[in-house]
C-alpha cells in the first residue's frame, strides 16, 4: 500500500483527530486570511487617498547661498541675484522623473492698479498702496487654491496656453464692478525703469474672505492678482520668464515622495543654487488613522501567524508522538523514511486544504465587522486635525503660500475600509499555510523517524 492510500485511509479513520485539526487549521487560516485582507483594503484605500491628496517638491532658489546681493534703494532694499536661474530645460529633467505628474512654477512682482482700485489698508505714505502677484504656470496647483485659502468660483484656472490672463478675488470684483471678460490695467511700482501699462483679462474669479486682521494694501490677500508668466515677463520688463519662487512638482503618489526626490537630487542641475523641499502634509493630515490601521494589522498578522505555527507545531508534535509505535511498524517492514513523512505531510495537507477552502467564506462573514473594529480603534487613537491659519501674519506675506496650512475640511477623508476577501489573499493564505504545515510535520517527525525500529517497539512493549 503506498503512502497515498494509507494517508487517505488514516485521515477518514481517525475523525476525531481529523475533525480537531480541521477546526484548528480554519480557526488560524481565517484570522490570517481576514488579517490579509483587511491590509490589502487599507493599502488600497491609502494610494486612493494618496493619489487623490497628492504630494509636491519644490525647487527653488537657495536663499544661504551665496548668490545674492542687496543695495539700499530709495523704497527699501533692492535684492538681487546673480547665479543660475532655474529654466524649462530643469522643468523638462524633472518632469521626466518617474512619479512627477505635473509642476507649477510661481514669479513675483508687484504692481499698481492703473484702472480699478485695490482694497487699501494701512498706509505708510504715497507710492504704498500697491499689491505684490504671483504669476502661474497653473493656478490649478498654485497653493492657495490646493491648500484651500482660495476657491474659484467663476470661471476658469490659468493654464500655461494663457497669455495675459488675471485671476482677482470677489472683493475686487465688487468693489470695481468687474466681470468675467473685462480688462483691468496694472504698472510695476519698481522704483528703478520705465514699465509699461499693461493690460490684463479676467478668466476667472476666486473667493478670499476677509479675516478681519491689520492688513496693508500689499498684504491682504484679496488683492492678489493671479497672472501669466507672460504678462508678468512685460509687467517687469524680462528678457525670459523667471521662477522667482520657485518651481512646484506635484508626484502621484506621496509614499514615494522622498524616492522621488532623491531621483531628483541625481539629475544634472546646479545644486549650489538650488534646493529641494518636500511637502507631504496634506496626506499625513488626512491619513493618520489609515497608516495606524496599516501598521496595527501587519502586527496581527505576524502575532496570529506566530501563535499559530506555535499551536500547530506542538498538535502535530503530540500526535506524531502518539503514533511512535506505528511509525516504528511501518520502518521495520521496509517502508522508508521519506514515505512515512510524505503520509504525514499529506495527511495534514488534505484537512489543511478543505479548512482553507472553508476559510475564504468564515473569513467573508467577519472581515469587515473586524475591519471597522479595528479602524474605529485606530481613529479614537488618532489627535483631531486641527485646521489653523499661522497667527504670526507670514502667509499674507508670502505670495506663494507656502505657510497655509492645508485646509482638510473639504477633503474626502475615510470613516471606515472597504473589505472584499479575494482569492489572491486565498492563495497566499494556502501557500503560506502549506509551508507551515510541512515545516512542521517534517520537524515533529524528525525525533521519531531517526530511531530504530527495534528500539522503537521496545519501548512500546
Amino acid at each position: 500500500m503506498n503512502f497515498i492510500k494509507r494517508a487517505f485511509l488514516y485521515t477518514t479513520r481517525k475523525r476525531g483527530k481529523s475533525l480537531i485539526l480541521l477546526l484548528t487549521l480554519l480557526m488560524i487560516s481565517t484570522f490570517v486570511l481576514t488579517g490579509l485582507s483587511i491590509l490589502a483594503a487599507t493599502d488600497q484605500s491609502a494610494l486612493s487617498l494618496r493619489q487623490s491628496v497628492g504630494g509636491s517638491i519644490k525647487l527653488e532658489l537657495d536663499e544661504n547661498s551665496p548668490n545674492w546681493t542687496y543695495q539700499q534703494g530709495v523704497g527699501g532694499t533692492m535684492v538681487g541675484y546673480t547665479g543660475t536661474p532655474i529654466t524649462d530645460t530643469d522643468i523638462e529633467k524633472i518632469m521626466s522623473v518617474p512619479g512627477v505628474q505635473g509642476y507649477n512654477g510661481v514669479g513675483d512682482g508687484s504692481v499698481f492698479a492703473v484702472d480699478f482700485s485695490f482694497i487699501t489698508g494701512f498706509s505708510f505714505g504715497a507710492g504704498s498702496d500697491y499689491s505684490r502677484l504671483p504669476s502661474v504656470t497653473n493656478s490649478e496647483y498654485f497653493n492657495y487654491f490646493r491648500r484651500g485659502a482660495f476657491k474659484l468660483v467663476e470661471g476658469r484656472h490659468i493654464n500655461p496656453e494663457d497669455d495675459h490672463a488675471v485671476l482677482i478675488s470677489t472683493a475686487i470684483a465688487e468693489l470695481n464692478g468687474l466681470r468675467l471678460g473685462d480688462t483691468i490695467t496694472v504698472q510695476c511700482c519698481y522704483d528703478e525703469g520705465s514699465y509699461p501699462n499693461v493690460p490684463l483679462k479676467i478668466v476667472g474669479i476666486y473667493e478670499a474672505q476677509d479675516d478681519g486682521e491689520f492688513h496693508t494694501t500689499s498684504t491682504d490677500k484679496r488683492n492678489r492678482l493671479i497672472i501669466d508668466h507672460k504678462a508678468m515677463r512685460e509687467i517687469m520688463q524680462r528678457d525670459s520668464i523667471q521662477y522667482d519662487n520657485g518651481v512646484e512638482f506635484l508626484v502621484d503618489d506621496p509614499k514615494n515622495i522622498d524616492t522621488i526626490a532623491a531621483e531628483i537630487r541625481k539629475l544634472d542641475l546646479d545644486w549650489s543654487c538650488f534646493k529641494l523641499t518636500v511637502d507631504n502634509t496634506a496626506y499625513e493630515a488626512v491619513a493618520s488613522s489609515l497608516t495606524a490601521m496599516q501598521s496595527m494589522v501587519m502586527w496581527l498578522i505576524i502575532g496570529i501567524v506566530i501563535v499559530s505555527i506555535g499551536i500547530l507545531a506542538l498538535i502535530l508534535n503530540m500526535w506524531i508522538k502518539q503514533r511512535t509505535h506505528e511509525t516504528g511498524i511501518l520502518l521495520s517492514i521496509g517502508v522508508g523514511k521519506v514515505q512515512i513523512v510524505a503520509q504525514y505531510i499529506l495527511e495534514t495537507l488534505i484537512i489543511a486544504v478543505i479548512a482553507f477552502g472553508l476559510s475564504f467564506f468564515t473569513s467573508g462573514m467577519i472581515a469587515q465587522g473586524t475591519s471597522n473594529l479595528l479602524f474605529t480603534q485606530a481613529a479614537q487613537n488618532q489627535p483631531e486635525v486641527e485646521i489653523e491659519l499661522p497667527d504670526d501674519g507670514a502667509e499674507y506675506l508670502d505670495i506663494t503660500g507656502q505657510y497655509i496650512p492645508y485646509d482638510t475640511s473639504n477633503m474626502v477623508t475615510p470613516d471606515n475600509v472597504e473589505v472584499h476577501v479575494t482569492p489572491v489573499s486565498l492563495l497566499w493564505v494556502c501557500l503560506l499555510g502549506i509551508a507551515i504545515c510541512t515545516t512542521a510535520v517534517t520537524l515533529a517527525s524528525l525525533p521519531v523517524i531517526k530511531m530504530q525500529p527495534k528500539n522503537i517497539l521496545s519501548q512500546m512493549s
